[in-house]
């Protein structure tokens, strides 16, 4: 297992059992150096891949955790947290806008062949949701210099995300329980929608974010805008087959993963219970297994592998 820390710019090495092996890479820009790196991912052939956008490149290691080489690679910017995927071929999907010259121009998947041949464009990403929307969830307050963009707690939001041959899994607005799958080049092939009671944000849980903001100091927020009902979709996830994960929470609290096929066909729904994982922290399919982030009860940040039980 690697594990990538963001925050000391290095990966940790663990054996199938857990065990810490040792550490590869370290903050810099030499040869298997990183500066603010997004993420990594395993290739078909058992590399590692690290995105680093502040090098403007990839760093490649074995399977063994041994550097190998650099591919030098003009980005439109940092993604946050990289999350690509691996199609049939072997190659990583991703997202990035097309650039020509020193221009930007315009959204689209793209496929990086491993044996760092070539980049191949597969098609421009659809829009998913409206910019009216992210308004909505968001607190804009004017400033001396400037403005200030707050997202609310709970807000609906639309969501999305690249499967392995491009498609997009779109989430429009995520009070509702309704998913597009948008292929490039063609309408809409699939429709994923049900019908599930909204969840209450609590008395408790709305208190708790309120003194959460203002603890920093006065913001004369209108927190009336906090919505009373959670949304219906958490995030999206796409696994090592193409399946679709859909995460949501249950009027219980727990995290509850819906699961579908490639073609949007529902397969299963997995509960996770109620281990606190941030939605935006890493959750990785392979085979079987599930990797992600949980919080301890020591409020510490830990790597944990479950069982898929059938």
């Amino acid at each position: 297992m690697f594990v990538y820390d963001r925050s000391t710019q290095d990966i940790r090495v663990f054996t199938p059992d857990g065990a810490f092996e040792r550490v590869i890479g370290r903050v810099g820009s030499g040869p298997g150096e990183m500066r603010d790196a997004e993420g990594i991912v395993l290739t078909s052939d058992g590399r590692l891949w690290v995105r680093d956008a502040a090098n403007a490149r990839f760093t490649i290691f074995s399977a063994a955790g041994e550097f190998e080489r650099t591919w030098q690679m003009q980005f439109c910017g940092s993604q946050g947290m990289w999350d690509p995927r691996i199609d049939p071929a072997g190659r990583i999907i991703d997202e990035d806008c097309i650039v020509s010259g020193d221009r930007a121009v315009g959204e689209a998947a793209l496929a990086y062949h491993t044996d760092l041949s070539r980049v191949d464009t597969i098609a421009a990403v659809p829009s998913c949701g409206t910019p009216a929307l992210a308004e909505a969830g968001t607190w804009i307050t004017k400033l001396e210099n400037g403005m200030r963009y707050q997202s609310i707690p709970f807000r609906a939001i639309y969501l999305s995300v690249l499967g392995s041959r491009g498609e997009l899994w779109c989430v429009p607005n995520a009070s509702r329980y309704e998913i597009v799958r948008l292929m490039p080049g063609a309408a809409d092939t699939a429709r994923i929608t049900r019908q599930l009671e909204p969840v209450p944000v609590t008395s408790r849980e709305r208190d708790s974010v309120i003194a959460d903001i203002e603890a920093k100091g006065p913001t004369g927020l209108d927190f009336n805008r906090i919505p009373q009902f959670k949304p219906l979709i958490d995030r999206l996830t796409v696994d090592d087959h193409g399946r679709l994960w859909v995460r949501r929470t249950n009027d219980a609290g727990e995290v509850v993963f819906d699961i579908f096929d490639t073609a949007g066909a529902p397969l299963a729904s997995a509960v996770l219970g109620r281990y606190r994982t941030s939605v935006w922290r890493p959750f990785v399919v392979r085979g079987d297994n599930v990797y992600a982030v949980i919080l301890g009860t020591d409020d510490v940040e830990q790597v944990v592998r479950f069982s898929i039980a059938r």
